[in-house]
């Protein structure tokens, strides 16, 4: 297999649930744009053992007023993220928010949505989403300046980037009319022979981010 490479443009208000033409199971909060924008499909080159590495920039806002702003692609917008799943694709819990994100897909969606994928952290070295699984990618690099590997499954064929938003980044998603500003992606698909680290940095499953004390961002509009 030859190394797919090249850089996608991703505006803020791109939702990652409406990727392969997936339909949310409830109305989006925050009125008749608050589902947002549809991601762009990057087709991949059939293949086992790939590993796509991402180079990440930008800095947006995801708040009424443009005050809630992200640094990197890494976020924090306000807190953490604890989003419900919706129609073929899982939500996911991480301890930031406003981060650039991604999903994998094959020719179809999944039947039903995969379990959630929770990151107990994002500092970590590989991971290995599952296809409709909603992913953390921030920046593409650990804390010590090491390019993060996530691991694709062999059978897909698409990968998307975007943003996984919510009220406060929590439950439904949704509210993805009050988001300002783009991520610059470029990426890298090429064969590998990384072996996911243990479970330390992310897990599967249900919710592990807690929220308390996180004051809601938004509010339905009319």
């Amino acid at each position: 297999m030859q190394a797919q490479s090249g850089s996608a443009t991703v505006d803020t208000r791109t939702s990652l649930y409406l990727a392969g033409g997936n339909a949310y199971t409830a109305t989006p909060p925050g009125g008749p744009t608050g589902g947002g924008i549809a991601p762009t499909a990057i087709a991949l080159d059939a293949g086992a053992g790939r590993v796509l590495r991402v180079d990440a920039s930008g800095t947006s806002f995801f708040c009424d007023g443009n005050t809630c702003g992200t640094a990197s692609p890494d976020g924090p917008s306000i807190g953490a993220t604890d989003l419900n799943s919706s129609g073929s694709i899982a939500g996911l819990t991480a301890p930031t928010s406003g981060f650039l994100a991604a999903v994998f897909l094959g020719p179809s969606l999944p039947g039903s949505a995969p379990a959630r994928l929770s990151f107990a952290g994002t500092d970590f070295a590989s991971a290995a989403p599952q296809l409709g699984q909603i992913f953390f990618v921030g920046n593409g690099f650990t804390s010590g300046g090491v390019q993060q590997q996530f691991l694709v499954p062999d059978a897909a064929t698409r990968l998307y980037f975007g943003i996984a938003d919510g009220g406060s980044f929590f439950g439904d998603p949704g509210f993805y009319n009050d988001n300002v500003g783009t991520f610059t992606a470029r990426y890298d698909v090429a064969a590998g022979s990384v072996v996911p680290e243990p479970s330390t940095y992310v897990l599967l499953g249900s919710g592990l981010v807690a929220l308390a004390g996180v004051a809601r961002r938004r509010r339905p509009t009319a």
